[in-house]
């Protein structure tokens, strides 16, 4: 769908910003209607995820690694590819300090997992996605901020 980024500050610390946005377990609080496992305990480069979103009686189950992991210093990059037969491309989380606070950026390239129909359909992935992404970055930067 070509880059969607969402940007939000927060007035919570890095550290408390980065484990919420690479807390996988946690993002169904996020993502409605699916539930978000880590296939692997430890989170590093390699890494497995495991979703499935519900959609009425249609169940959608989306398989990603995580490719990049610099747990932040001052700031923190994390890199995950979708690997599954439904859903295709990446998406980069990245934490940085901004003020007193940080600022949770989310950037994504996601769509259906054949390629040809991921550029085709990228103007609408696009137009549904951002609503959602907005909403999952807004409640990240939320819950972090009453950590």
């Amino acid at each position: 769908m070509g880059d969607l980024v969402v940007e939000r500050a927060s007035s919570a610390s890095v550290a408390e910003l980065w484990q919420v946005a690479t807390d996988w377990d946690g993002h169904g609080r996020f993502f409605p209607g699916t539930s978000v496992r880590a296939l692997t305990p430890d989170s590093a480069v390699g890494q497995r995820v495991s979703a499935i979103t519900r959609i009425g009686p249609l169940r959608l189950h989306d398989e990603m690694r995580v490719t990049r992991w610099e747990p932040p210093g001052a700031s923190g990059r994390c890199e995950v590819r979708k690997v599954g037969r439904v859903f295709g491309g990446r998406t980069v989380i990245e934490v940085e300090p901004v003020g007193s606070g940080s600022l949770l950026r989310w950037t994504t390239d996601v769509g259906p997992a054949p390629r040809l129909a991921h550029r085709l359909l990228s103007p609408v992935s696009k137009l549904i996605a951002a609503p959602l992404y907005r909403r999952v970055v807004g409640g990240m930067v939320a819950e972090a901020g009453h950590g």
